[in-house]
């Protein structure tokens, strides 16, 4: 178990080479894993609002909740809005190492959006607050190789908006004429690689063309639906 795992952890040094690159953000992904399925029986059962900021504050609390119900050492803090160092656009949630020894930058961001029938569901992918484009353009996590997303589903399923942000993402690719933007089509579309009770995990990679490079992402899509 995760919580067996933890309990004498230490904060990599940069030299040590026996550490893998991404050993810290894989282990919140980890842990993101084990816990977001508890996240919508929790959301329900506290749901005091359907707006994206707020669904955001309570699963920001559920991980944080979790992180200390596990009774090992995480040394990580999940925050809501973390300030970019070269962008007045936050995203929705960052994850940062409690240590002294850095610059208290998150290690991996989030950007959440509502897939709903009164929002902007086609935000998920691009426009002035598109989540993805704002990777893309590295408005979110130009610091980073490695990010995500959180979908919160109030209507439909998983797998219908999973195939709509595909289409769409084919779409932009195909009519594209914004030349500081490319999207390459079934390239970047989303894959699935985990199911968890009331969650897909899915994965996705994403050209920056203003850094020549590439930005991965992974997705949860988490169903906020009340079965009453």
């Amino acid at each position: 178990m995760l919580r067996d795992s933890l309990p004498t952890y230490q904060t990599p040094r940069d030299n040590d080479l026996s550490v893998a690159p991404n050993f810290e953000v894989d282990l919140v992904l980890s842990f993101i894993d084990k816990y977001v399925p508890d996240f919508p029986a929790y959301y329900l059962s506290t749901k005091d609002s359907e707006k994206e900021n707020r669904i955001s504050d309570i699963l920001v609390n559920h991980f944080e909740l979790c992180k200390h119900e596990s009774g090992g050492y995480i040394p990580f803090r999940f925050s809501k809005n973390p300030t970019q160092a070269e962008s007045d656009k936050e995203t929705d949630i960052g994850v940062f190492v409690m240590t002294r020894n850095q610059t208290p930058l998150p290690i991996i961001e989030f950007e959440a959006k509502r897939f709903s029938e009164s929002s902007n569901n086609k935000e998920y992918v691009c426009g002035v607050r598109g989540g993805i484009e704002r990777f893309k353009r590295g408005h979110h996590s130009s610091h980073l190789k490695v990010s995500g997303m959180f979908g919160y589903i109030q209507s439909r399923t998983s797998s219908d908006w999973f195939e709509k942000v595909n289409n769409w993402i084919k779409e932009l690719s195909d009519s594209n004429v914004d030349k500081t933007i490319d999207w390459t089509g079934d390239i970047e579309i989303l894959t699935k690689i985990d199911s968890f009770p009331l969650v897909e995990k899915l994965y996705s990679s994403h050209t920056r063309k203003s850094t020549n490079d590439k930005i991965l992402l992974w997705h949860y899509l988490i169903e906020l639906i009340s079965k009453n």
